[in-house]
């Protein structure tokens, strides 16, 4: 439940995460994000204790349509911290846990598809794992484990705060969506290329290099990295943490692959992105790879540094040579 699902392809989203911590006092003990599609627009904590707002469009809706928005999030955000304190405490004595770092999770919100059908959920986590969840549909609350099903009951029981929680899906957070989309959609919908950088080190077994492809500074998020051999051959054992976010909105993404360092074939990073027009190629350098073999990276920055002096010392001396002709000639033509 710690992953932050991100919306479906063809839909637009309005989402929040909570998080609720006991044991770690070197951190807020209770956060909240906020994003529309894969922006952050918003984000609190309880040592700040007030809301800050993260998009300058975000303050213009405000201001325009809801001038004491800010301070009733920041009211609402007061209310859901202490509803946490108290349900650690609860969900910790139902698995008999009297000290240790926990962590409560709540991540909700909704979505607006291109055929302009919604969607609307609420998730409850506890230490990582499924708690609690909302079946909107059947207007329901679900448990995942035994632990839960206390909460699932009484909640079940409260008609007015099932039926509120579906409202709120259904209607007020699909209608500001539709607002922030209004007010947002240029920063939203912006298309940035990504920077392609293919680099190779030593890999983690005998006689093995890693060729690495970070793809970084790109948007929107959804993009696809690869790594093909001679051409043809999409190589489906590489290794990638995911597409991270950068801190000025954008992504990044690293896929890395391991292979043999006798292997003679050729090796590119496919790159495949809404703002590309066409799959960017980057081919791994054979350069590089003869360089690799054997050599360590301090004498290959040693290598290209003298590759570097001597390209300038000859063009220097080239100059030289071509100014004291023109000098000479000059001499020879006054009378």
């Amino acid at each position: 439940c710690g992953m932050f699902s991100l919306s479906s392809a063809g839909s637009r989203s309005h989402r929040y995460l909570e998080t609720g911590t006991v044991g770690l006092p070197n951190r807020p003990d209770f956060m909240v994000v906020g994003y529309v599609d894969e922006v952050l627009f918003g984000d609190y904590d309880s040592w700040s204790g007030k809301v800050v707002l993260k998009q300058p469009w975000i303050e213009e809706y405000s201001q325009a349509e809801d001038p004491k928005y800010l301070e009733r999030m920041t009211l609402v955000a007061k209310e859901h911290h202490a509803g946490f304190k108290a349900n650690i405490q609860i969900i910790k004595q139902r698995y008999n846990q009297t000290s240790g770092v926990h962590t409560l999770q709540n991540r909700y919100g909704c979505e607006l598809r291109d055929d302009a059908t919604t969607d609307g959920f609420v998730h409850f986590g506890y230490d990582g794992e499924d708690f609690i969840s909302f079946d909107k549909e059947k207007l329901t609350w679900v448990a995942a484990v035994d632990q839960a099903i206390p909460t699932r009951d009484q909640w079940n029981a409260d008609i007015p705060f099932t039926q509120g929680t579906r409202s709120f899906l259904e209607g007020e957070c699909i209608e500001l969506l539709k607002k922030f989309i209004r007010y947002g959609n240029k920063t939203l919908e912006r298309k940035v290329r990504p920077e392609v950088t293919v680099y190779d080190k030593p890999g983690s077994e005998s006689k093995s290099i890693s060729l690495t492809c970070m793809a970084t500074g790109f948007h929107p998020r959804s993009i696809d990295v690869s790594w093909v051999r001679d051409e043809n051959t999409q190589m489906n054992d590489a290794y990638t943490d995911g597409i991270l976010p950068n801190e000025d909105g954008t992504f990044q993404i690293k896929t890395t692959l391991q292979i043999d360092s006798e292997d003679k074939r050729s090796y590119a990073c496919h790159v495949d992105h809404s703002s590309l027009d066409e799959i960017m190629k980057v081919p791994w350098s054979k350069l590089l790879r003869r360089l690799s073999n054997g050599l360590a990276p301090w004498i290959i920055i040693i290598i290209v540094i003298v590759v570097v002096v001597v390209a300038v010392l000859v063009a220097a001396v080239i100059g030289f040579v071509t100014w004291r002709r023109k000098k000479r000639g000059k001499k020879k033509q006054q009378p």
